[in-house]
C-alpha cells in the first residue's frame, strides 16, 4: 500500500498562491486524535473547536458518523503513531516530489505539515537529521500551540503560535511569546488585541510572509463558532 501524504487542494493554501503567486504551497493533515499529536489540546481547550472539523473536513451525510477526509486523516496518523519510520518514508518521498513540480512550474515550495497536529517536527530524526535540515531550500511554516518550542536555528521553519483563554496559565505566554499570535475571534475582528496590531489571517495562509510582533487574526469556523472554552476569543 502506498500513501499520498501532502494536500495540494485546501482552500486556504489555495488563497495564498493567489496572494503570493511566487510560492505553491502543500499541508499534512493528520487527526488530532491525542496529545501525541497535538501536546496542548486540553490545556489550551482547543480539542472540540479544532479546524480539523472545518470546511469539507466536518461535512457528514445525514446518518453517518464520518467522512473519506477524516478516514484518510486517522489512516495517515494511524501509520505515524505505529510506523513512523515507514510514515517518515512516505513524507520525504512525496517533499521530493512536490519541490520537483514546483521547480517545473517555477516556483517556490513551502509546506506546512502540522494542518491539524501540534508534532514538534525538529525532534524526528532521519540519519541524524530533522526534516527542515535534509530540505534546507523548501519553506517550512506551522501554527502550534506549544509556547515552549526553540527553532530559531532552523532559517526555514517559521512558527506562529496559537492563543487560547481555556487556561490562564497558558493566556500568561502572551507577552513572553517571541512569534507572530494567531488568535480565533468569533465577532468582529479588532484592530488591535493586547496591544499588537491586528492583520486578516484568513486573507492568505502564507504565515512566514506576515510582518512581526502582529496577531493574526482569524474567524472562527466549524465548531469553534460554539466554543466557550476560551480558545475562541468572542467579540461584539
Amino acid at each position: 500500500m502506498s500513501y499520498s501524504l501532502l494536500s495540494f487542494s485546501n482552500p486556504k493554501i489555495l488563497k495564498g498562491r493567489d496572494v503570493y503567486s511566487e510560492y505553491l504551497s502543500a499541508i499534512l493533515h493528520l487527526s488530532p486524535i491525542n496529545t501525541k499529536i497535538c501536546p496542548y489540546q486540553d490545556i489550551a481547550g482547543c480539542k472540540e473547536a479544532c479546524l480539523n472539523t472545518a470546511g469539507r473536513g466536518g461535512i457528514i451525510k445525514k446518518g453517518e458518523t464520518t467522512n473519506t477526509i477524516q478516514l484518510a486523516r486517522e489512516r495517515k496518523t494511524k501509520l505515524f503513531l505505529e510506523a513512523r519510520d515507514i510514515f517518515m518514508d512516505y513524507l520525504i518521498t512525496d517533499i521530493q516530489k512536490f519541490v520537483r513540480y514546483c521547480s517545473k512550474k517555477d516556483k517556490l515550495p513551502c509546506l506546512r505539515l502540522n494542518g491539524t497536529s501540534d508534532i514538534q517536527w525538529e525532534h524526528i530524526k532521519i540519519d541524524g537529521k530533522n526534516i527542515f535540515e535534509m530540505f534546507p531550500d523548501v519553506q517550512f511554516y506551522d501554527y502550534t500551540k506549544i509556547p515552549t518550542r526553540k527553532i530559531e536555528q532552523y532559517k526555514n521553519y517559521h512558527l506562529t503560535w496559537s492563543y487560547s483563554e481555556a487556561s490562564s496559565k497558558y493566556a500568561q505566554y502572551f507577552d513572553a511569546i517571541k512569534y507572530n499570535i494567531a488568535v480565533v475571534f468569533h465577532g468582529t475582528m479588532p484592530i488591535y488585541y493586547k496591544g499588537r496590531e491586528v492583520i486578516d489571517g484568513d486573507k492568505s495562509d502564507i504565515r512566514f510572509m506576515d510582518k512581526p510582533n502582529v496577531v493574526v487574526g482569524l474567524k472562527a469556523k466549524g465548531k469553534a463558532r460554539h466554543d466557550s472554552s476560551g480558545f475562541v476569543i468572542h467579540t461584539a
